[in-house]
């Protein structure tokens, strides 16, 4: 994704927009649009993070992330599902109890089934795919089932 084509068409959209008023304003228009290009093309890149973010907490299994490619953001979709292995006992420290409708648990029992895993391992995998996290960023996401 180049971010440089975004800039052009925006300032070729203010450069119409001021020829259209005083022509000593279209100068005035450029000098400040040449100011304003390094904001401008960091909120393009706060724009494409917010998507990426949007995106990844949308997707099971997968989430978006941002590479920069001779400065402009390249958009990887990455596999985070867990393979369908039980953790070794072991490997369990805490333990939660949950309440759920009867409903429910079928839904994450049929679920279950459907990938090879107990319900303990699917609920333990679908957990930790929407939890994963980058440093200093939080977790905000809704799990379907």
């Amino acid at each position: 994704m180049q971010l440089d084509h975004a800039m052009v068409g925006l300032e070729n959209a203010v450069n119409t927009q001021v020829r259209l008023g005083d022509p000593g304003l279209a100068e005035v228009a450029e000098q400040l649009l040449v100011a304003l290009r390094p904001a401008l093309r960091q909120t393009l890149m706060d724009v494409v993070e917010a998507a990426a973010s949007e995106i990844s907490s949308q997707l099971s299994g997968q989430r978006v992330d941002i590479r920069l490619r001779e400065g402009d953001p390249e958009l990887l979709v990455t596999d985070v599902s867990p393979r369908s292995i039980e953790p070794d006992r072991d490997d369990l420290e805490a333990r939660l109890t949950l309440r759920l409708p009867e409903s429910l648990k079928s839904v994450i029992q049929d679920a279950a089934e459907g990938s090879g895993d107990s319900i303990n391992s699917w609920v333990v995998g679908a957990l930790r795919s929407k939890t994963v996290t980058r440093p200093g960023s939080s977790i905000k996401t809704t799990i379907d089932v």
